[in-house]
C-alpha cells in the first residue's frame, strides 16, 4: 500500500505539498532575516464563547442525523444566520421551555 500524500491549500487556492512545506521550513530555518525567536502563528475562526462561567468548558451533545435532516437544517440556519449548533440549541431550549 502507498502511503498517501498530504497537501494543504492556501488561502489564496494554492496547492502546497508536503515536498513543498518542508523546503519552506528549512527556507524559514535557514533566513538570516528572521529573528531566531520568531514563531508561525496559523489563525484559525475563532471558537464559540462558553455559555457557563467564565473558566469553564459548556457540557456537549453529540447526535446522529439523516443526511437529508442535515442538508436542511443546514439550509434553515444558513437562513436564520446561525449554525446547525445554535439551530438545536435554540430548537432544544424551546422544548425543554415549553415542557417545563
Amino acid at each position: 500500500m502507498t502511503a498517501r500524500q498530504r497537501t494543504w491549500v492556501t488561502a489564496k487556492g494554492h496547492e502546497i505539498s508536503e515536498q513543498d512545506a518542508a523546503r519552506l521550513a528549512e527556507q524559514f530555518e535557514r533566513d538570516d532575516t528572521i529573528p531566531n525567536d520568531a514563531q508561525v502563528r496559523i489563525s484559525r475562526r475563532a471558537a464559540r464563547p462558553s455559555l457557563t462561567p467564565s473558566g469553564s468548558t459548556s457540557p456537549q451533545v453529540t447526535f446522529r442525523l439523516s443526511a437529508e435532516l442535515r442538508a436542511a437544517a443546514e439550509q434553515v440556519a444558513a437562513k436564520h444566520g446561525t449554525t446547525v449548533s445554535g439551530l438545536a440549541r435554540e430548537a432544544l431550549e424551546e422544548l425543554v421551555r415549553h415542557s417545563a
